[in-house]
């Protein structure tokens, strides 16, 4: 007996190829612009953790509660709504949070030195024009449902220092 070769409909298969690749790009252009937030890094705020130029990617859905120390956040300024920066949480509510001679204390404790990295070449200046030689900060308590944020570049980044608090309704995404 000879096998008999069902003819398929060019309809058919069509569905079968098209269909599962209409799907799978949809779902991978929800991911690219709906889920992760590729960020083109525009200065050297976060250096040398995150290099001016760079690309790195946020994640859009994270849980507020999850949100921890030295996770590194997009935030909405809350002196202009339409404007964004990019910095470290290191305080959350309840926390007193204080600087003395370039170190940060979080409840008194002096936080891991590793967790701001260190350049490996200085290329700016040790003290920048109207910073002072110790960049001390009186203690702030972070509020509830805010964050004290600082950028690891210290010497030149936009953080907590000059903003305030964050509100949490203000951090947009969160690093992967």
């Amino acid at each position: 007996m000879s096998k008999t070769k069902s003819k398929v409909p060019l309809k058919t298969k069509l569905i079968v190829i098209l269909l599962p690749m209409g799907i799978g790009l949809v779902s991978a252009m929800f991911v690219k612009y709906k889920v992760l937030l590729p960020v083109a890094i525009p200065n050297s705020y976060m250096e040398p953790s995150l290099k001016k130029g760079d690309t790195a990617y946020f994640n859009r859905f994270y849980r507020k509660s999850q949100l921890g120390i030295g996770d590194v956040v997009i935030a909405t300024s809350p002196l202009d709504p339409n404007s964004t920066f990019i910095a470290r949480i290191i305080g959350k509510r309840g926390d007193s949070i204080s600087i003395q001679k370039r170190m940060v204390f979080r409840n008194g404790t002096i936080l891991d030195p590793t967790m701001f990295p260190e350049p490996s070449t200085q290329s700016i200046a040790l003290i920048p024009a109207g910073k002072t030689e110790h960049d001390d900060m009186n203690p702030v308590t972070v509020p509830e449902k805010h964050f004290f944020l600082l950028a690891d570049n210290r010497e030149l980044g936009v953080d907590s220092r000059t903003l305030g608090t964050i509100q949490e309704s203000q951090i947009i995404a969160v690093m992967w």
